[in-house]
């Protein structure tokens, strides 16, 4: 992973199982206020690849499908309003 902007974003594929594990997780975390996250679920991927050249010049992007990131960052930023207050 590399971090753009001091915030952590991933793709992680898993169970129903797993996922409430990490929901777990995150949510005592959030209960500490250590952190605030964003969560969206999606059963399929969207890949986007550019290319300026393919052997040397290139780089993918991973997101979730139906709304990914822009939807995970809706829950972020009712955290970090609520932990502002």
């Amino acid at each position: 992973y590399r971090k753009f902007d001091g915030l952590l974003r991933m793709v992680i594929s898993g169970t129903q199982s797993q996922r409430g594990d990490l929901l777990s997780v995150l949510r005592q975390f959030q209960q500490q206020g250590k952190i605030a996250f964003g969560i969206h679920t999606s059963s399929t991927a969207l890949v986007t690849c550019v290319i300026s050249d393919y052997k040397t010049d290139h780089v993918h992007f991973l997101d979730g499908s139906n709304g990914g990131y822009a939807l995970a960052a809706v829950e972020l930023k009712r955290q970090l309003k609520g932990m502002r207050s």
